[in-house]
């Protein structure tokens, strides 16, 4: 009761402090030329695109637009709206962290599905100090008003792309230097494949090159085979790359292997997906009994063996999420958890690194493109997964058809028990379906854990962090294995459905909270769990909120016209 009364103190707050912002917008700042700007934004028939494009430059945007919108449409047509339709900053930062994703296996900083940062903070903050602030506001306002469409959302995609290329390029002019070459003359071939060699390989290690001498990028170069196994492989994709954009031409200019440089960057996250498919391929080499698990004792003895892959410590996967500890004496190692998590990202930008790509999100594509909806019936969601196979999960004969051999009566029913929290409908995302989902394809789809339970941190960063070390000794690993030979199991050969192994955690999440139905409101607390009254009561709260703040505003001449989010996301 008393955890229930601090939160209603807390929004009755927020509620006046988010009446005092409603009388202050006038007093916000805008840069000198702001005025011409801000006339034009409050002009309906001018696009937010124009005025993109009349900061950063005619057809910056444009030319990305549209396949940015035929990517996001299903996925925003399956997000919960806002009162007026559209996204809100929680929808808006999912959708771009799929869209980025599915299109080029990148995942941008403060947009990432894990950690605190997918759930807090605007999207409009990825181009924090990257472009004027204007622009940067005008998003952070049209977003704050009625909230973003898929216009609005492919425009912010296109935007935070171009500025990535922009980076690209400039990193690429960094690499010249290095290697004392002019920017406004040509360069023989021999010389072009040593400065994309150069920018390649700081790319990949996360190398400064403005700190850089040549001296340093020939030693990097040298080392590079044994720091990045996949570095020869890398090569002739850049190389390819460059023979197909340059067409034979001995003498470059800069210009051209900037367009090599965009290239490179948008098709990378493709070209690592295969060492990322070989890595997944190791692991289920040495899954447990189809559970999408490996025992820590096998993951280890690779490594032992002399193998470079698989040596981090317990603290560092756990601290990842990426340990089954349901069984305190034989813990595992998730493998669709391991091969998307932080300590398979590569070639980190200012914006963004490149990761194995989510399988699972393909398979949930493909159902919020039928559905079309943020939710759907039990019966709905069983037909479509029936008909939908992932790489390693294949469609099996039965009574009523087809389905994937992991598909349960018991799994079924944990999807009904799911449509039973949320008014006899599946919400596609949270974290009880994605949970369903894991159980199904457990080699594609994630666990998901709950929120601030886990952190997305390199092994360096974790390190410094904690003190600890991210790689397990070798005096470790074998204490796991020995372990392991030591406990006495019944060893079965064929594979079991993997609720009858791993445990199911009850808790929901949702990505984004939309309004409560009365049924939910009245359902008796007993029912839900601690944290979903909280957020009942966070909602209920905070809609009497913007109603005082919608009167407010009906009364200022500074309100006239804008209306606010109905729930926050």
């Amino acid at each position: 009761m008393a955890s229930a009364t601090t939160i209603m103190f807390m929004v009755c707050g927020l509620s006046f402090d988010l009446m005092t912002v409603a009388r202050a917008n006038e007093f916000l700042k805008h840069p000198p030329q702001a005025l011409r700007e801000l006339v034009s934004e409050q002009d309906i028939q001018v696009s937010l695109l124009d005025e993109v494009e009349g900061s950063l430059g005619t057809g910056s945007a444009t030319k990305r637009l549209s396949e940015m919108e035929a990517i996001l449409r299903p996925i925003i047509a399956a997000l919960p709206k806002n009162q007026h339709g559209n996204l809100g900053h929680a929808a808006v930062r999912y959708a771009l962290h799929r869209l980025f994703v599915l299109r080029h296996g990148w995942v941008i900083t403060g947009l990432g599905a894990d950690g605190d940062a997918s759930n807090s903070g605007s999207p409009a903050g990825v181009l924090k100090d990257r472009v004027p602030a204007y622009i940067e506001g005008l998003f952070e306002k049209r977003l704050s008003g009625k909230g973003f469409g898929l216009h609005e959302v492919a425009v912010l995609a296109a935007t935070v792309e171009h500025l990535i290329h922009n980076e690209a390029v400039s990193r690429l002019g960094s690499a010249f230097n290095v290697h004392m070459l002019p920017l406004t003359a040509s360069i023989n071939e021999a010389s072009a494949r040593d400065v994309l060699d150069t920018y390649m390989t700081t790319f990949i290690l996360g190398e400064n090159l403005k700190n850089l001498t040549l001296e340093d990028a020939v030693n990097l170069k040298a080392e590079m085979p044994e720091i990045f196994l996949a570095w020869h492989d890398t090569q002739k994709f850049v190389h390819g790359v460059q023979a197909n954009v340059t067409k034979g031409q001995r003498n470059l200019d800069f210009a051209a292997l900037a367009k090599v440089a965009e290239i490179v960057g948008e098709q990378f996250g493709s070209f690592q997906d295969t060492e990322c498919r070989e890595l997944k391929g190791k692991l289920m080499d040495m899954e447990y009994r189809g559970t999408g698990r490996v025992k820590l004792s096998d993951f280890y003895k690779p490594a032992l063996g002399g193998a470079w892959t698989f040596q981090e410590s317990v603290g560092y996967l756990r601290s990842l999420g990426l340990l089954d500890e349901s069984d305190p004496i034989q813990p595992s190692v998730m493998i669709a958890n391991y091969v998307t998590s932080k300590s398979n990202c590569i070639a980190s930008s200012g914006f963004y690194s490149v990761c194995c790509k989510n399988e699972c999100e393909g398979l949930l594509g493909y159902i919020e493109e039928n559905i079309g909806a943020s939710e759907a019936k039990p019966a709905a969601i069983a037909a479509l997964v029936a008909n939908l196979p992932s790489s390693t999960v294949h469609l099996v004969p039965n009574a009523s058809g087809t389905a994937p051999a992991t598909l349960s009566t018991n799994l079924l029913q944990r999807l009904d028990d799911i449509a039973a929290n949320h008014a006899g409908t599946v919400p596609l995302h949270g974290r009880l379906f994605a949970q369903w989902m894991h159980h199904v394809y457990p080699r594609e789809c994630p666990y998901p854990h709950i929120s601030g339970t886990t952190e997305s941190k390199l092994v360096d960063e974790w390190m410094d962090q904690s003190g600890t070390e991210g790689v397990a000794s070798e005096e470790e690993m074998r204490q796991f294995v020995t372990q392991t030979e030591n406990v006495s199991t019944i060893l079965v050969q064929a594979d079991l459905p993997v609720e009858d192994i791993m445990p199911w955690s009850p808790e929901e999440e949702l990505v984004v909270v939309g309004p409560l139905t009365s049924e939910e409101i009245l359902r008796p607390a007993a029912s839900t769990p601690a944290a979903m009254r909280s957020v009942a009561l966070l909602a209920i709260a905070g809609s009497l909120s913007f109603a005082m703040i919608q009167g407010l505003q009906a009364t200022s001449e500074v309100g006239k016209g804008q209306a606010l989010p109905k729930y926050v996301i």
